[in-house]
């Protein structure tokens, strides 16, 4: 499951290489995941029969509409893998405000619909600098109002490189390694795990896993 997601998201960004032999530059940098922020929820989870529809996510600037699909079609199938809904439909249509969200829920006749905004995403590098800030709000289409208000984030530190006079020596002295892939780029990994917490929140964890 959680491989279909990757190669949903696969498109976002191209895969980096690193140094196949064990030093700091091969090393992945750690990525600090930040718990999910709840600002609105409900008071009992009266919602598991409903239908969801799910819009494409408004993406910041660096981001393409095409990758707010993705992010749309992700999120679609985490809802219905953790069967947090019995029918999850992804719409095509744009959306300025809440209120284009509604009408395009009403029109598809759907119960709920989620509106998702990435507030803020970078791919980084091979020594990290990866971030990610994902808000998602499920409304209900029938009363206008908002069922769940969800914010996290992710992030990596940086990860420099070495810089002694030692180090410096020792690269003069070694020709350059064939590089071997470090597996997925980062950010596709980050908002799957973003999209995962998000839904098991809906589905009604109270905590997520670090």
């Amino acid at each position: 499951m959680r491989k279909e997601i990757l190669i949903t998201l696969c498109g976002l960004v191209l895969a980096g290489c690193g140094p196949a032999q064990k030093n700091w530059a091969h090393q992945p940098v750690e990525v600090r995941k930040n718990s999910p922020v709840v600002f609105i929820y409900p008071e009992a989870n009266t919602y598991q029969e409903a239908t969801v529809g799910v819009l494409p996510f408004q993406m910041p600037g660096n981001m393409t509409r095409e990758q707010g699909e993705g992010v749309a079609m992700l999120f679609k199938d985490v809802l219905l893998g953790k069967q947090a809904f019995p029918k999850v439909l992804r719409l095509d249509q744009s959306y300025r405000d809440i209120q284009d969200a509604l009408a395009i829920g009403r029109k598809a006749k759907v119960d709920l619909i989620l509106a998702g905004r990435v507030n803020y995403a970078l791919e980084g590098s091979q020594f990290g600098g990866g971030r990610v800030e994902v808000s998602t709000r499920l409304l209900n289409v029938h009363t206008g109002n908002t069922v769940w208000y969800i914010e996290q984030s992710m992030d990596q530190a940086m990860a420099y490189p070495q810089s002694s006079t030692l180090s410096r020596l020792a690269a003069a002295f070694n020709p350059p390694e064939i590089k071997s892939s470090q597996g997925g780029p980062v950010l596709p990994n980050m908002l799957a795990q973003v999209a995962f917490d998000m839904v098991e929140v809906m589905n009604g964890a109270r905590s997520v896993s670090r």
